[in-house]
């Protein structure tokens, strides 16, 4: 299988790439972004990463305008 790394400029205007642990956290966050406050709690809470938690809590107060 052959890999498309990808260039991609995130919101916050980090540079990374497709594969990138970053680009995967933001795509995480946008997909909690879009679930009911209850279902935020329930998958945050279910973390035992501090750091990821941390870096998901980033990207949804960027996503939201926090």
């Amino acid at each position: 299988m052959i890999k498309n790394k990808r260039g991609i400029t995130l919101p916050d205007g980090s540079e990374t790439d497709n594969y990138s642990q970053e680009y995967q956290r933001y795509c995480e966050a946008l997909n909690l972004s879009k679930k009911p406050l209850y279902k935020r709690q329930e998958w945050l809470d279910k973390l035992q990463d501090k750091d990821r938690v941390e870096q998901l809590k980033y990207w949804l107060r960027l996503i939201w305008g926090r």
